[in-house]
């Protein structure tokens, strides 16, 4: 029975994303299992308040943040409804880098990147713990896979190799793209309002010039910066993220067009 508690080889860094929050024990639970089974590696909080078992929302956190990490980091993503059923536990590799997360649409947008793409199910590691809880499989079965593979494992010596296409996506992960309009979903709303859409930064060309038309009621001005509105005028940007927002100068969006994560917008403009 391969341990996955063996004596570290290399010391990548692991990144780290759940919708635990912080009122309770569970991060430092999961943290604690990283740093005693791979003590070299430096663990990174990228963001525990992710909205309860909102995989759409874990997914953008995590394509937004893997190109900040080193190229042979492993992020840990842990946003998991179905624990204990038989969702798969699976790991991505995408180029250097490993994506352990369970296989319910959060490696979703990760997909769309391109790059040299591999995925494992590591369902069968589970085997390899000693002692697992039937609703704890973060802190139980994937810290435990996390560490191993951070301290050098690799993740064929876990599972059989599995094809990337038949990993899980989210409907909501893909825009409908067409000559002159798109449907997009909301990814996220950040805290100053800012609508983070599933549009790629650059998808829709050069923005200068730019108005979107929405059935929200109001036109967005496509612009650079948040400072190139007027105050309390709606607009459309390339975010920090690399996706596209919709953006109220200080003001708020989601309040002021009724968006949540997950809503639908259509958007239309000359082609």
């Amino acid at each position: 029975m391969l341990s996955l508690g063996k004596k570290p080889t290399a010391s990548r860094a692991i990144g780290l994303i759940t919708d635990f929050g912080l009122a309770d024990p569970y991060v430092g639970q999961v943290k604690a299992v990283l740093s005693r089974l791979a003590p070299g590696c430096p663990v990174v909080d990228i963001c525990h308040g992710v909205q309860p078992f909102n995989i759409l929302q874990g997914s953008f956190f995590l394509a937004a943040s893997a190109p900040h990490f080193s190229r042979d980091a492993v992020l840990l993503s842990v946003v998991d409804p179905g624990v204990g059923s038989d969702r798969r536990i699976v790991v991505l590799r995408r180029d250097e880098q490993y994506f352990v997360a369970p296989d319910n649409g959060l490696l979703g947008l990760l997909l769309d990147e391109g790059g040299d793409l591999a995925a494992h199910d590591l369902s069968s590691a589970e085997e390899a713990v000693s002692k697992v809880s039937n609703t704890f499989h973060g802190r139980d079965v994937f810290a435990p896979i996390t560490a191993w593979l951070a301290s050098g494992g690799r993740p064929e010596n876990l599972g059989p190799e599995i094809p990337v296409d038949s990993l899980v996506r989210l409907a909501g992960s893909r825009p409908e793209m067409h000559t002159g309009r798109a449907r997009a979903h909301v990814l996220h709303v950040d805290h100053f309002g800012n609508c983070v859409l599933n549009l790629r930064a650059g998808c829709l060309g050069p923005l200068s010039g730019l108005t979107i038309r929405t059935p929200l009621g109001r036109e967005l001005q496509a612009v650079d910066t948040y400072s190139d509105l007027p105050e309390g005028t709606p607009g459309l940007l390339e975010g920090s993220q690399g996706f596209m927002e919709i953006a109220v100068n200080r003001g708020s969006a989601a309040r002021d067009f009724g968006l949540a994560i997950g809503d639908s917008v259509q958007l239309e403009w000359e082609a």
